[in-house]
């Protein structure tokens, strides 16, 4: 175990559906619940006006049907610099913790979905799928997926070293999580389903199902209660809000 503080690395897109209310509930939620951090760095073309305390990278997006070449963008602006601890957390806008965590020992998650689990009529199935096969190219075989829309620790140093060898940008790309964590070798973590609340639909919500350790969500859950309910929950600003 270490105690070495850790930086957070939060890639942005290039405009935001809810006014950047994701990363609000983000911030306050890592304000809130996490131990052993040192800086946050924002990464985007177009950060919002009311960020303070952070470090903003201005990176754009490059690249219109890779999303994930975007993220390794600007993961690799951030890894590259000196000052980045050496092991940092890669987070998303739409995620936010929901109890306390320590960022030093943050695990790694994956999920048991394989290669056969991933279509290729769904551009980011064809882009797991796509990286499955480069793995299985370097002599690596999976049974999981390490993209499950967590918090994931990263060691910057191999993190540059392997995407700074693979040519992510061309399409259909390749999936950052999974990819860095099958060219570093890890076989497994720990299984989502264990500390992760996941909502991706537009079904009423009653509760952020506090047994979980983190929340996941994307747009179709913001049409329901969710928002309502994280406001609930995050009510006040935290130190990284004007």
């Amino acid at each position: 175990m270490t105690t070495e503080t850790t930086d957070i690395v939060l890639p942005l897109g290039s405009g935001s559906r809810y006014d950047n209310f994701e990363l609000r509930m983000a911030l306050r939620s890592i304000a809130r619940y996490a131990v052993n951090i040192r800086n946050i760095y924002i990464v985007s073309a177009t950060p919002p006006d009311w960020l303070c305390q952070v470090k903003i990278l201005n990176i754009p997006d490059r690249h219109k049907h890779n999303k994930d070449a975007n993220i390794i963008d600007k993961l690799l602006a951030a890894a590259t610099l000196p000052e980045l601890s050496s092991r940092f957390i890669f987070w998303s806008d739409d995620q936010a913790a929901l109890h306390r965590f320590d960022a030093a020992n943050l695990p790694v998650s994956c999920n048991m979905r394989k290669y056969e689990h991933f279509k290729a009529e769904k551009i980011w199935h064809r882009r797991m799928r796509n990286t499955f096969e480069y793995l299985q190219k370097n002599n690596i075989y999976l049974n999981c997926n390490f993209d499950t829309h967590l918090p994931m620790p990263m060691l910057k140093e191999q993190f540059c070293q392997i995407m700074q060898n693979t040519a992510y940008q061309q399409e259909p790309g390749y999936c950052v999580n999974t990819l860095y964590c099958g060219m570093s070798g890890l076989q497994g973590g720990v299984e989502q389903k264990l500390i992760k609340y996941t909502a991706e639909t537009a079904n009423k919500l009653h509760t952020l199902k506090q047994d979980k350790l983190f929340l996941g969500y994307n747009d179709a859950a913001m049409t329901s209660d969710l928002p309502r309910l994280l406001q609930e929950h995050f009510k006040e600003k935290c130190k990284y809000e004007k």
